[in-house]
């Protein structure tokens, strides 16, 4: 017996004849649709949650605005691929939950950071933010609102 229906290949995916790339259209594709929801949604809600202790602090609209401070700030050169030396594990994890969307950003360290919706088709956007304004820079963030004991 021989079902059809749909199409499929392998490498690039045709069903329906409607394509699905496997690859992101470009390296900084999750945090640019971060920046459109921040700048689209300015009432959005922001946790950030340690990793370790599990301690949990909502951000004011002022610590929002350091958040898009940070995006705005970042330069193509920010952008990297999965870092060989990144640590296994976040120090932080942020929560940002939109009307329709929710994201997360993993920060590792002072150097390395990741950006993903809470179900995308792509991996994870990967940040190195040497050069970043110290006042920018998320770790920082995190640190200062979650002091590590």
């Amino acid at each position: 017996m021989l079902l059809s229906g749909c199409n499929f290949k392998l490498g690039k995916y045709t069903v329906n004849n409607f394509n699905i790339t496997e690859d992101k259209p470009f390296i900084f594709y999750y945090t640019n649709e971060l920046a459109k929801n921040i700048t689209l949604e300015p009432k959005y809600k922001c946790n950030i949650i340690d990793t370790n202790f599990y301690s949990k602090k909502v951000l004011s609209p002022e610590d929002c605005e350091t958040v898009h401070n940070f995006i705005k700030s970042l330069r193509k050169s920010n952008y990297i691929t999965k870092p060989s030396d990144l640590p296994s594990k976040p120090d932080y994890k942020m929560y940002f939950t939109f009307s329709k969307e929710k994201y997360v950003i993993d920060v590792y360290n002072e150097k390395y950071l990741s950006v993903y919706p809470w179900d995308g088709n792509y991996t994870a956007d990967y940040l190195d933010m040497t050069g970043v304004y110290n006042s920018y820079n998320l770790y920082g963030l995190c640190k200062y609102l979650i002091p590590k004991e």
